[in-house]
């Protein structure tokens, strides 16, 4: 009867402590969305060091031991690697929000922080009558979105795959649209959007996709990710096949000393061509692979992951 009892207290000391956490962190996060890049950054590194008596606390063992069999490292480990993804995780949550609440000219000063070594690239690539952008959930992408539209995207048609939630991110998404560029939403798995989008690439637009979407999200491929064999959405070929349009993989780093945008490879891929596709789809999935392998912490799907795992792709799709 009194082990119960303890259990039960354990279980309701647990509860109280995550509520505890997302109050603060929700209200810590709202707060430093207003500051400016560098100073939110830090008041967040600072608020997370505060709050770690609070997380140690927390039920994380599920977590752990599910990193720890992905990663296959030991349940220590698994337990590091979900206090590091919750960190990158509230880095991409409050650029959400810095998108949705700082002025133009603020979101202007903050990518001033941003740093790449592709700018030759991109510019060959905005030159381009149209353009796909394949990137993933990772890091701090919200904020590499202002970079591109701002700095490069200028007065085009700028299509972005993602679902336009409401809330903070029904904000963020609009704001984007007052960064200089025509900026348009559309869901991932709206199969007649597709086929126009086609078209608006053919006519000039930018389009931005995430390679990194569960198989379900379009037509698929497999491949290996940490030694598991999973399949993942390859949508973004079969728009650069059909809109005759480059497509350039791109990720956003998180970096202490300033975010980091890092090209990978820049492609055409041939209409009708097997081959084509095919390579098209290696050189996808190995940006994948690489990323995750290199900077697993910073993926932004890990809680999707059995998605990956549960539905493998059809050939004859």
């Amino acid at each position: 009867m009194m082990a119960a009892t303890l259990v039960g207290a354990t279980r309701a000391y647990r509860r109280v402590l995550e509520v505890t956490f997302l109050i603060l962190l929700n209200g810590s996060l709202h707060a430093f969305s207003y500051l400016p890049y560098r100073l939110r950054r830090q008041a967040l590194r600072i608020a997370f060091l505060f709050l770690a008596p609070v997380m140690a606390g927390l039920d994380l063992d599920s977590t752990s031991r599910a990193f720890a069999t992905i990663l296959a490292s030991s349940k220590r480990q698994g337990r590091k690697f979900a206090g590091r993804k919750m960190y990158y995780d509230m880095v991409a949550m409050i650029e959400w929000l810095a998108l949705g609440r700082r002025s133009i000219a603020g979101l202007a000063s903050d990518i001033q922080c941003l740093s790449s070594d592709a700018a030759e690239d991109l510019q060959w690539l905005a030159a381009q009558r149209g353009a796909i952008i394949g990137t993933m959930h990772f890091g701090p992408y919200a904020l590499g979105l202002v970079w591109l539209i701002h700095s490069h995207f200028q007065n085009r048609k700028v299509i972005i795959f993602k679902n336009a939630n409401a809330g903070e991110e029904a904000r963020a998404i609009e704001r984007l649209g007052n960064l200089g560029a025509e900026v348009e939403f559309v869901s991932p798995t709206a199969l007649l959007d597709f086929h126009r989008i086609i078209k608006e690439v053919r006519k000039g637009a930018i389009v931005i996709i995430m390679v990194d979407l569960p198989p379900a999200a379009s037509r698929s491929d497999d491949f290996d990710l940490l030694g598991r064999q999973v399949a993942v959405a390859t949508g973004a070929v079969d728009l650069a096949a059909m809109g005759r349009a480059p497509l350039m993989l791109l990720r956003v780093r998180a970096d202490r000393r300033g975010d980091r945008i890092e090209i990978g490879d820049i492609f055409d891929v041939a209409h009708h061509d097997a081959g084509s596709r095919n390579r098209a789809v290696s050189r996808i999935t190995r940006f994948v692979s690489e990323t995750l392998h290199v900077y697993p912490e910073q993926w932004h799907m890990w809680s999707r992951f059995g998605e990956y795992l549960q539905q493998q792709s059809d050939p004859a799709s």
